[in-house]
């Protein structure tokens, strides 16, 4: 069984993952922004950049909606373990 342990300090696990999605999506944390808006959820570019850096928790709500607009799943980001990741 592999060692999913994370670092102490985390607030959550998506936000590296998110980072590497998004950027690779051609989409900046305003853009991100943005459509969240439009599906009714607030989060500002800060708020963005604190779940990348894993100093904010991520809702149920807003992992959903940020996997949509992504066009990801929610297994994806959440998977910390891929080859990417690295």
């Amino acid at each position: 069984m592999k060692n999913n342990k994370i670092s102490s300090g985390e607030c959550n696990i998506v936000g590296k993952k998110l980072g590497i999605i998004r950027k690779r999506k051609g989409i900046n944390q305003q853009t991100l922004s943005v459509a969240l808006l439009e599906k009714g959820i607030r989060l500002s570019t800060s708020s963005i950049s604190k779940i990348e850096n894993c100093t904010r928790k991520v809702s149920d709500i807003e992992l959903l909606a940020i996997s949509q607009i992504l066009g990801v799943s929610v297994d994806d980001l959440l998977n910390h373990d891929n080859e990417e990741m690295k």
